[in-house]
């Protein structure tokens, strides 16, 4: 029989156990604003065909998602756009289908980050649950997200998106099955509060250490070496000279005290932002020199060890004699 449609949900209550031979429905009380997830997990319900799931409000839709015959449970995440009832529908797209379904409300974990500032770890201590995290951000800045495995399954992929004050997607990844850690370069569009969600891809639960990194500025002079420093894992460095029309040049990058863990990027790019030459840095060539061309105006050397490495760079940049 269809579960009666006044049982309720609590977040982070014991989940409701579904005895389902057709369509179900649970309710739950939500506040304005609140970021929840439905996780649905199979106990012994069949997989003959998929099962939909609904969340609805004033009979409207809030969110859905999709139980597929392969997976073992699936979450439906949203924010809750009102303070008052909700409905999660339960519909198995076959009458076929015959088992227990354990269906729970879960809620997020919050917190901040500063950038520069110390890294935080994330506990999931709840399947379904997710974490977000908020930063401050002003417009041109350069940042970097560090985010590293703590407890978490390696067997699954721990998503990442970085989002502006307007709520729009700057940029994704996902801590995987190939490395325990994932840095995301981005650059801020937007001054304001920005936010990292956090979202395992299944129902496991586990610990994530999260920092936010800056960028190392320098203003390099022609003919004067200058020494870069990578204080943090995951910073990049962005170091400008002037060029005038029609010079030539030699750009010799070499590790001091840098580690060598992951390969190391070396871009020149000038005032219009387009890429002139570019090399890596890697434990088998571990110096570069490029040779190039100017234009008139401010040319940027960007800097970006790949990895987690942190120490010195020497930069030296020649000017080269001019063809006759």
């Amino acid at each position: 029989m269809p579960a009666p449609a006044d049982r309720q949900l609590t977040v982070g209550g014991p989940g409701a156990l579904l005895d389902l031979n057709g369509p179900a429905t649970l309710g739950f009380q939500a506040t304005a604003g609140r970021r929840l997830t439905v996780l649905a997990q199979r106990r012994t319900l069949t997989a003959v065909d998929n099962t939909d799931l609904t969340i609805v409000r004033d009979g409207r839709t809030v969110a859905e998602g999709t139980l597929i015959v392969t997976w073992a449970g699936v979450s439906v995440d949203f924010t809750a756009p009102a303070d008052g009832s909700y409905t999660v529908r339960i519909n198995p797209r076959t009458t076929k289908d015959r088992g227990t379904l354990l269906v729970s409300l879960v809620g997020a974990t919050t917190g901040t980050l500063i950038p520069r500032g110390p890294a935080r770890k994330i506990t999931i201590g709840r399947p379904g649950e997710r974490a977000f995290l908020t930063f401050p951000a002003k417009a041109g800045q350069h940042l970097t997200v560090v985010a590293r495995r703590g407890t978490l399954s390696k067997d699954e992929y721990t998503n990442l998106d970085i989002r502006g004050p307007s709520g729009e997607l700057n940029t994704s990844g996902a801590v995987g099955y190939e490395s325990d850690y994932r840095t995301l370069d981005f650059d801020v569009n937007e001054t304001g509060r920005h936010t990292i969600e956090i979202n395992p891809d299944t129902d496991r639960t586990g610990t994530l250490t999260v920092q936010l990194t800056g960028s190392v500025t320098a203003v390099l002079a022609p003919g004067k070496p200058a020494r870069i420093a990578f204080a943090q894992p995951g910073e990049r460095a962005y170091v400008t000279f002037r060029a005038v029309e029609g010079e030539q040049f030699r750009l010799t990058v070499r590790p001091e005290t840098l580690t060598t863990g992951s390969n190391t990027l070396v871009k020149v790019r000038t005032p219009a932002g387009l890429d002139v030459v570019d090399a890596t840095l890697t434990a088998a060539k571990p110096t570069v020199a490029l040779a190039f061309s100017s234009s008139e105006g401010t040319y940027t050397i960007e800097i970006d060890p790949e990895g987690l490495d942190t120490g010195t760079l020497a930069v030296d940049l020649r000017r080269l004699p001019t063809p006759s």
